[in-house]
């Protein structure tokens, strides 16, 4: 009888530490998530990270694994943020918060955008993550500001490629500058540097002595921006006059 009386208190015990350890969880988590809310995001984080490593079937909990990378991409520390969105999407990509994930990663990318004549690596991988986002999750909650951010990318990645061949033709390099432009015509048609870019391709094209290359820009110049008649319309008068 002692024997059982014993057993049966190791089961209770057993019990109750189970329950125990439950509302540690619970409360830890409502922690994070306290911390969370203040920004308080390395906080957060370390708690989050102590149920996974006190529950190993928490592990890969969906929302402890989002919860972490949010803290990551909240310290701008995108670099992290990044490799647990992508950690996240890897273990659960059917999860209902995976296009969020995915959202995120490309805005990893977006985040760590500079100025024009920096690395334009960063807004080349948000453009493909952007697309992988319009891809994989058509009529997601994230599709409209994507396609918005996704526009913003392929800008800047045009005023790049205007920023390296008005070097070139500054240089003299008339050929080189002549080839990036007509590359950002050919990908970046109706950017914001479509109208610079036909001017200066038009101008190296000249100088190579490239007559009808040099018209051809320049009177496309015209017809897509009359305001810039007044500048081109000299130089088209005069190389339809040779």
């Amino acid at each position: 009888m002692k024997k059982y009386l014993s057993v049966l208190l190791l089961v209770v015990l057993a019990g109750c530490a189970e329950k125990q350890e439950v509302f540690d969880q619970a409360a830890l988590f409502k922690q994070a998530e306290e911390n969370m809310v203040k920004g308080s995001f390395e906080k957060a984080r370390k708690d989050y990270q102590e149920i996974q490593e006190k529950a190993p079937d928490r592990s890969y909990d969906p929302a402890l694994m989002l919860r972490i990378a949010d803290t990551y991409f909240g310290e701008e520390k995108y670099d992290e943020a990044r490799v647990e969105y992508q950690a996240f999407l890897n273990y659960h990509p059917v999860n209902k918060d995976a296009a969020y994930a995915q959202f995120q990663v490309a805005m990893c990318s977006y985040s760590q955008l500079t100025t024009i004549d920096r690395d334009p690596e960063p807004v080349h991988t948000a453009v493909k993550e952007f697309e992988t986002l319009k891809s994989k999750f058509p009529k997601s909650a994230y599709e409209e500001q994507a396609s918005r951010s996704l526009l913003l990318c392929k800008d800047r990645l045009a005023e790049y490629e205007l920023y390296v061949g008005r070097f070139y033709h500054k240089k003299g390099s008339y050929l080189a500058a002549a080839a990036r432009l007509e590359t950002l015509l050919k990908e970046y048609p109706g950017s914001t540097a479509e109208k610079d870019a036909l001017y200066y391709a038009g101008l190296s094209y000249k100088e190579l002595g490239r007559r009808d290359d040099a018209l051809r820009q320049f009177e496309l110049l015209a017809k897509k921006y009359p305001s810039m008649l007044d500048i081109v319309g000299p130089l088209i008068s005069t190389l339809k006059s040779k």
